[in-house]
């Protein structure tokens, strides 16, 4: 879509009271279609009438679909987040009665870039006065030097390549701080892909829980136009399997924390709801037994713990010192 004007006005209210607030990201990432649309932000005055319609129907709340929502009204090329056009988005939305107003989408750099910018949304959402944890989805993808430089564009600006590790535990400290649950994404089976590339991100998980990180870390495996260059469970190698199993130890850990965050959600009524605690915490003990049966038909019966030890360096991704915006 080249201008605004093509994308339609929605008629009626949408699934979770979800709206468009931007198309396109630009930060460049090659594994992502979303990279090749131009950024667009739709006007404020546009997304109050959309949001409106959602709150007439009865939702009591607002979710802002983007694929990069700090980045709205950001036309700089360093990648700070604009935080007057986003914080007036914000009180222009909860101003019409919304309990809260979400978001879809960010990223770890545009987190770390300001971090007073989330600290003023919670407080426009009154996280700090009701106690409401909100969730929002996050690419690391990996936070190895060489795959970051490779593969992962501008994602990292305003900071360096290099710096990814550390923006990413920063990013992940504020979120926390201001009552934000990342969901973050791993991909893993880069087609260049070495066992040191895996270790980086296997050392930031180990920092996520010395820090007692609350959120969600999902492994997924690189997949390909080519499907001869796409990764599958059977083709995971020993430090593969063990960033997969590391990151679902994570969402074991953390799984009770995303509970309560469900059952606050007003969306969904009492029976959703304990479906959805159900299937939180079925699901994962399967996916955790099912590994445990992977790991020994990949290694020769060996379990998991004994392919972990191979990988227990924790050398500390958090080291290089980043600069956040003076504010």
């Amino acid at each position: 879509v080249r201008n605004l004007e093509n994308i339609p006005v929605i008629e009626g209210p949408t699934i979770n009271s979800l709206i468009e607030a931007m198309r396109g990201c630009g930060r460049g990432c090659d594994f992502c279609d979303v990279n090749k649309r131009s950024k667009k932000d739709l006007p404020l005055e546009r997304l109050q009438q959309e949001a409106k319609i959602n709150l007439d129907y009865g939702f009591d709340s607002i979710w802002l679909h983007s694929d990069e929502m700090l980045l709205y009204g950001c036309d700089n090329r360093d990648f700070i987040p604009n935080r007057d056009m986003i914080t007036d988005l914000w009180k222009g939305l909860k101003g019409l009665g919304a309990n809260f107003v979400g978001t879809t989408h960010m990223t770890f750099s545009a987190v770390a870039a300001d971090p007073t910018l989330m600290q003023q949304i919670s407080h426009i959402n009154k996280q700090d006065e009701s106690g409401r944890w909100l969730a929002t989805n996050l690419g690391i993808e990996t936070v190895a030097p060489s795959l970051v430089k490779k593969h992962l564009g501008v994602k990292t600006k305003p900071f360096s390549p290099d710096e990814w590790g550390s923006v990413v535990m920063e990013g992940a400290k504020i979120l926390n701080k201001n009552r934000w649950f990342p969901a973050a994404t791993i991909i893993i089976g880069w087609p260049d892909e070495t066992p040191d590339d895996n270790q980086y991100t296997i050392d930031m998980i180990r920092d996520f829980r010395a820090m007692d990180f609350r959120g969600l870390v999902a492994p997924l495996l690189y997949q390909d136009f080519s499907e001869k260059n796409s990764m599958h469970f059977g083709n995971l190698n020993e430090a593969q399997f063990t960033l997969f199993w590391k990151c679902w130890e994570n969402n074991m850990r953390v799984i009770n924390d995303i509970i309560p965050i469900i059952l606050r959600n007003k969306t969904y009524g009492p029976p959703m709801k304990i479906f959805m605690y159900g299937i939180l915490k079925a699901g994962t003990w399967a996916i955790m037994r099912y590994l445990r049966g992977l790991c020994k038909d990949l290694f020769n019966g060996r379990t998991p713990d004994e392919i972990m030890d191979k990988y227990a360096r924790s050398v500390s991704v958090t080291a290089p010192k980043i600069q956040t915006k003076k504010l």
